[in-house]
C-alpha cells in the first residue's frame, strides 16, 4: 500500500496486487469489470475504491487514504490486543459496513483486523471483493493461495472447500474470528508450525474464547462463539444479524 497525492491535491492509498500469471486482454477486462460492480458500494464505513486499472501482470486500485491505520495497527499500539471498551466502535463500525454490503449482496472474503481501517474517528472497511475479482477473472495474486482466497487464519471451512459459493454468513465467521483476534491477540484456531493450517482449520475444533481469557463478558462470548460455529446454520445469517446481536451485548 503507498500514500500518493493526486493532482487535485487530495491524498489517496494506493493498492498494488501482481498477478503471478500473465493477464491477457480478456482477463484485465473482466477484472475492470468486477472491480467496477464493487466500487458501486457507498457507505460512510466503507472504503471508496475511486480509481483503478493494469499494466501487464500489476492491477493497482486507488483508494481514499485512512490516516489512522489498521484496527491491527492500533491492536500493535496497545501491547498486540484491545480492551471491550477499545475494539467495541471498532467491531461495531465494520458490522455497520458489512450489514449493507450484505444487503447489496456483497460478500467480502477476506475479513481481518488489517482490512478495517481508521480515518478520523471513523471505521472503514476495506479491500472488498478484491480475492474474488482476481479470481473472476482467472488471475492468481498475493492474496490467492491454491485453490482458495483469502487469509486461511480468518477464514470458515466452507471458504476453503468451495470459495466460489461462499455466502454472508461466511462473512460472519470471519468477523467471528476478527473479533476473537482483537480482544485476545490470538486466533479461535489452535495453529501450530508443526501442522498445515488448512488441516487445522478443516478438521480441529476453535478454542472458545473465555478458555483463551475468561474477563471476556459472557454475553459477548456467547455472540462470538455463535459466529464461529461449524454449522452455517448455527451462525448469525449476515452482517445485519451479527450486528443487531452485537450492539446488544454489553462492554
Amino acid at each position: 500500500m503507498y500514500r500518493a497525492r493526486r493532482a487535485d491535491g487530495s491524498v489517496v492509498a494506493v493498492k498494488v496486487m501482481l498477478s503471478r500469471v500473465d493477464a491477457d486482454d480478456e482477463a484485465i477486462e473482466k477484472f475492470k469489470r468486477e472491480v467496477a460492480v464493487t466500487a458501486n458500494l457507498r457507505h460512510p464505513n466503507i472504503v471508496r475504491v475511486l480509481e483503478s486499472g493494469a499494466s501487464g501482470a500489476v492491477f493497482y486500485f486507488i483508494m481514499d487514504f485512512c490516516d489512522g491505520g489498521s484496527a491491527w495497527d492500533l491492536m500493535l499500539k496497545n501491547g498486540g490486543r484491545l480492551s471491550v471498551p477499545q475494539a467495541k466502535p471498532v467491531i461495531l463500525g465494520a458490522l455497520e459496513a458489512l450489514a449493507y454490503a450484505h444487503d447489496q449482496r456483497f460478500v467480502h472474503r477476506d475479513l481481518k483486523p488489517q482490512n478495517i481501517l481508521l480515518s478520523r474517528g471513523a471505521v472503514r472497511l476495506s479491500d472488498f471483493g478484491l480475492a474474488k475479482s482476481f479470481q473472476q477473472a482467472g488471475l492468481s495474486g498475493l492474496s490467492m493461495t491454491g485453490g482458495y482466497a483469502g487469509t486461511p487464519v480468518f477464514m470458515p471451512r466452507e471458504q476453503i472447500t468451495n470459495f466460489k459459493y461462499v455466502k454472508p454468513v461466511s462473512d460472519v465467521w470471519s468477523m467471528g474470528a476478527t473479533i476473537y483476534n482483537m480482544l485476545t491477540g490470538a486466533f479461535p484456531y489452535l495453529f501450530t508450525k508443526e501442522r498445515d493450517p488448512i488441516d487445522i482449520i478443516l478438521n480441529d475444533e476453535i478454542v472458545l474464547i473465555r478458555i483463551r481469557d475468561a474477563t471476556i463478558p459472557k454475553p459477548l462470548a456467547a455472540v462470538i462463539d455463535a459466529a464461529l460455529s461449524r454449522k452455517t446454520k448455527d451462525r448469525p445469517q449476515n452482517g445485519a444479524e451479527l450486528l443487531t446481536v452485537a450492539k446488544k451485548a454489553p462492554g
